[in-house]
């Protein structure tokens, strides 16, 4: 099923706690899986994935903060603990019964491993798409691997503080990539450059997966530039994570990556 307007309408609780996000899919029966979608995009990067799930389970897309049809309040700074607060809030109000499978693609597996550390009872299988893990330059021994690290937070800086510029640049990727995903609005930006430099940049993601007791599921695909070995290696060794690699895949959730997704969801 569809969410009705009331759930499609961003509002804050009553006595200032967390905003309410908007559920951009709410559809199927059967378990529950949650999908939290990337930087700079919306529920719509799912749209390969969901047709895939949908006869099987009970599948619920919701925009984050900022992003989507979830307008984010002028208060808001766009932290790691902001966006986990406003999903937690948003899936209580749904009303789940028992656990679910939660999924969350580049930003937002950020935002999901989180979650499920701090959430863990509620969550039964972590799924991590396209992680854009980074380790803190002080546990980097291989030279190769502290100059990537630098490089890409060194281009994410950059991202978020040359605003005309970055905005051209995506709009030009728009235009050649395949699939959804990239969304040019203006409305974005704050939502955008904040979480960047609150989430990615300044992320506690191996932490967070560390402190996780559920089965969780690493994708990436071999041709994401986006996501680093290191990384990818570095989850490897935590305990309860599976890694996947996706021979067709890129950052983005297109059919290939949709499919193994469906395939590592219990």
């Amino acid at each position: 099923m569809m969410t009705g307007g009331g759930m499609n309408a961003l509002r804050m609780l009553r006595g200032g706690t967390p905003t309410l996000l908007n559920v951009a899919v709410d559809q199927g029966e059967g378990p529950v899986v949650v999908l939290v979608h990337g930087i700079n995009s919306s529920s719509k990067s799912w749209s390969h994935l969901v047709p895939l799930l949908s006869p099987l389970y009970r599948v619920i897309a919701i925009d984050l903060l900022g992003f989507g049809g979830s307008v984010a309040p002028a208060t808001a700074t766009f932290t790691l603990d902001e966006h986990v607060a406003a999903l937690h809030a948003t899936i209580r109000s749904l009303r789940l019964r028992g656990r679910f499978t939660l999924v969350g693609h580049s930003l937002g597996s950020l935002i999901a491993s989180r979650y499920a550390a701090v959430h863990g009872r509620e969550v039964s299988q972590v799924v991590l798409v396209s992680p854009p893990v980074y380790a803190e330059e002080a546990y980097l021994t291989d030279r190769t691997d502290r100059l990537a690290v630098k490089t890409y937070l060194r281009f994410f800086r950059f991202l978020r503080t040359d605003r005309d510029r970055t905005t051209r640049r995506l709009a030009f990727l728009d235009r050649i990539l395949p699939g959804p995903g990239i969304v040019i609005e203006e409305r974005y930006w704050r939502a955008f450059a904040q979480s960047m430099e609150h989430c990615i940049e300044g992320q506690t993601t191996l932490t967070d997966v560390a402190q996780i007791r559920v089965d969780v599921d690493v994708l990436y695909g071999v041709r994401d530039r986006i996501v680093l070995p290191d990384s990818i290696e570095r989850l490897a060794r935590l305990q309860n994570v599976t890694v996947h690699p996706v021979a067709k895949g890129e950052h983005s959730v297109l059919r290939p990556m949709a499919l193994q997704i469906a395939r590592v969801i219990d």
